[in-house]
C-alpha cells in the first residue's frame, strides 16, 4: 500500500502518540479542573461539602422544580434537609452518597459518558435534565442505582415536609408518632 510518502518509522509514531496523549491529557485535565457554581446553603452542613451542597442543591432542583401549587426544592431547603439525614446516615451510606455527587459534578467524566463538556452545575436547564436522564437510564448499573438513589433521597425529604403535607392531602403524622420520632432523634 502506498501512503503518498514515506513509510512511517516506528519512532515517528511514537512521537505522535506522545504527543496526541500530551494533548489528551491536557484536555482531560482542563475538563476536570472546571468550576462548580457555588450556592451558600441556609444552615450550616453537617456532612456535605460547600461543592457537594451545591452540586445537591442543583439536583433538587432539577428533580423537584416548583410546579403549579408545589413549590421549588429550594423553597423547602430540601437539600439542607438532606444533609440533615445524611449525618444520622452510617459513613459508608455518606462516603457513597458524596461520591456520586461528586461524580455527576465533573465535567471529564461527563464527556466521557455523556459528550457533555460542562459541569453539572454550570449546565444550564434542559442540560441538567438531559444529563440526569442519562444517569437514569444508563447501561451501566452504577449510573441507574446511583440516580435512583438521589432521586428517592430528594423525593422522601420533599414530601416528608411539613408544607408539602396539605399538598397532597395529607394531614400529617399523628403526635403520638411525631413525639417517638422525636424522642429517638434526641439519642
Amino acid at each position: 500500500v502506498n501512503y503518498g510518502g514515506a513509510m512511517p518509522t516506528r519512532r515517528m509514531i511514537l512521537k505522535y502518540g506522545f504527543i496526541g496523549a500530551g494533548i489528551m491529557a491536557a484536555g482531560g485535565i482542563g475538563l476536570s479542573l472546571q468550576k462548580t457554581k457555588m450556592i451558600v446553603p441556609t444552615t450550616t452542613l453537617s456532612v456535605l461539602s460547600d461543592t457537594e451542597f451545591s452540586v445537591l442543591h442543583a439536583i433538587c432542583e432539577r428533580l423537584l422544580p416548583q410546579n403549579g401549587i408545589f413549590p421549588a426544592a429550594s423553597e423547602l431547603q430540601i437539600a439542607e434537609q438532606i444533609d440533615k439525614i445524611l449525618h444520622k446516615a452510617d459513613d459508608f451510606v455518606q462516603s457513597e452518597i458524596k461520591q456520586v455527587l461528586l461524580l455527576i459534578e465533573n465535567a471529564l467524566l461527563g464527556t466521557l459518558f455523556d459528550g457533555h463538556y460542562k459541569t453539572f452545575t454550570q449546565s444550564s436547564n434542559t442540560e441538567q435534565d438531559q444529563l440526569l436522564q442519562s444517569w437514569q437510564h444508563s447501561s451501566l448499573s452504577l449510573r441507574r442505582s446511583a440516580f435512583k438513589a438521589l432521586n428517592s433521597l430528594c423525593g422522601a425529604a420533599y414530601y416528608a415536609n411539613s408544607k408539602t403535607n396539605s399538598l397532597v392531602g395529607y394531614d400529617g403524622p399523628p403526635e403520638y408518632l411525631l413525639a417517638i420520632v422525636n424522642a429517638a432523634g434526641e439519642h
